[in-house]
């Protein structure tokens, strides 16, 4: 019985002794949790390298292809089109016909105005008959007679050159050479005139046209370089240089002001008027410098370098500038790292750091 009591007050013992070492346990978890509290993550700062390469400035902007040589032929009189020679995509050279009109009426309104001057010569014929008849200087009253008879005359030769004209123009001719890009007429049709008829363009010499907006048309200067993208040929990049800068304002799709500015490219054949795309114009390239992006500068004067674990607050001066970049003058080196991010968790420490700091 007595060993039996001996046992349990033991076990009794070593019961409460783990009990104790598993509250002590317990409260130091605790206590180190509360101290270790609010320092930094550093696994949320995120730094860039320090390297020199040439910093660009460009101005972006959206247009498309034209023809630096376009024609839109209109209709000079009415008819209907009874003859039509060519398509859209066709080549025309210079005054190939490519339509015609219902010649009738206008060959009617020839003849009739020829018939008129054969007339109208034939009175003038018997006033100057009349008139040499009669003795003397010629009087008032003849001069009159003259004078109508030869303006008569002069306008039915008037009319009759008119009539020529509009029988020519029933033939749409081509002034230019080039692709019929557009075609707007078809046989049968009934046209009026100034009716727009086709659209010829030379390939011979295109352009990119940008829209350069209002607040950038001042950086923009003839020759500088440039690169196209077209929607239509994404993986390509066309290079050209500024030829032209418009000097008159123009509207854009979205109503805002810009200007035209003029990019020559070389036709390879697969190129169409229209095709839109956006062209980035070189307005200023540097040396090989130290470059670092926007992110890293705080307060348009500072970065924080990376110093093993430890972050020091350094002032710069910043240079040329892009929309991502800005070129480093001085106030760090090649291959120091900048934080670009996490600059939150600079800093922060947790109270035990503090309490060591303090106590050491």
């Amino acid at each position: 019985m007595k060993l039996v009591r001996r046992i349990l007050k033991k076990l009794s013992k070593i019961f409460k002794s783990r009990r104790a070492l598993v509250i002590a346990a317990l409260i130091l978890a605790v206590a180190f949790f509360v101290l270790t509290r609010g320092s930094a993550d550093l696994a949320k700062i995120k730094t860039f390298e320090i390297t020199k390469k040439s910093l660009k400035i460009e101005v972006s902007a959206s247009g498309k292809i034209a023809s630096e040589h376009e024609s839109t032929i209109h209709s000079a009189v009415s008819g209907k089109v009874v003859w039509i020679g060519v398509s859209e995509g066709d080549w025309v050279r210079a005054g190939q016909a490519i339509a015609t009109f219902d010649r009738e009426r206008y060959e009617i309104a020839l003849r009739q105005a020829e018939q008129d001057v054969i007339a109208a010569d034939a009175v003038l014929a018997k006033v100057y008959d009349d008139i040499s008849k009669a003795s003397g200087v010629e009087t008032f009253d003849n001069r009159i007679k003259r004078t109508a008879a030869e303006a008569v005359k002069n306008k039915a030769f008037d009319a009759v050159k008119a009539a020529e004209r509009n029988l020519r123009d029933t033939t749409i001719i081509s002034p230019v050479a080039g692709r019929v890009v557009k075609l707007d007429i078809s046989t049968l049709e009934e046209i009026l005139p100034t009716t727009n008829v086709a659209k010829i363009a030379s390939f011979d010499n295109l352009d990119f046209v940008a829209e350069v907006d209002e607040n950038d048309i001042g950086k923009i200067k003839i020759g500088q370089s440039s690169v196209i993208a077209l929607d239509a040929y994404q993986d390509e990049s066309i290079k050209s240089k500024v030829d032209f800068i418009g000097g008159k304002s123009i509207t854009t799709s979205t109503g805002a002001t810009a200007f035209s500015v003029k990019l020559p490219i070389d036709d390879e054949g697969k190129y169409r008027l229209g095709m839109n795309g956006e062209a980035k114009i070189e307005i200023l390239q540097t040396d090989e410098t130290q470059v670092v992006p926007l992110e890293a500068i705080v307060n348009e004067r500072y970065v924080y370098v990376k110093r093993g674990n430890q972050f020091e607050k350094r002032e710069v001066k910043m240079g040329t500038t892009t929309d991502a970049e800005t070129q480093i003058l001085w106030g760090v080196d090649v291959g120091e790292n900048v934080v670009v991010a996490g600059f939150d968790q600079i800093g922060k420490k947790s109270l035990l750091q503090k309490l060591i700091e303090r106590f050491t």
